[in-house]
């Protein structure tokens, strides 16, 4: 209630659309705004230098400009059953992994490389 007496009712607007940015209300299944379907999304982390999404099938990676909150528009996209060698960087948070033949290093903050092992754990 707010000081008046009134219920507040108010809406959490904090699921992020991987493709836009916007949020959306937890049980949105399509983002308001490009109509991507949130429903496929298992997992969405906002990071330093790029955000990621991580679907049934596969890790997207969105880069953003150097420490930014805009993307580049640079998108990579990582088959989760091409995905090798899978390492977690420590004491540097690192989510490191061979694709396709090539080493790919993923610096990301603490808190998002735990996110990430405990999903990765689900998926395989």
């Amino acid at each position: 209630m707010d000081k008046d007496g009134d219920v507040e009712i108010g809406i959490d607007y904090d699921l992020i659309c991987p493709e836009c940015g916007v949020g959306n209300p937890r049980d949105a299944k399509e983002c308001t705004i490009c109509e991507k379907n949130l429903e496929e999304t298992i997992l969405f982390l906002e990071d330093d230098s790029f955000d990621l999404e991580i679907t049934k099938d596969c890790i997207i990676e969105y880069r953003k400009k150097f420490w930014g909150e805009e993307r580049t528009g640079k998108v990579n996209k990582y088959h989760i059953r091409k995905i090798k060698n899978i390492e977690f960087g420590s004491p540097i948070s690192r989510f490191i992994f061979e694709y396709n033949g090539a080493r790919k290093v993923l610096p990301l903050k603490k808190e998002n490389l735990e996110k990430l092992i405990h999903i990765l754990k689900t998926l395989k």
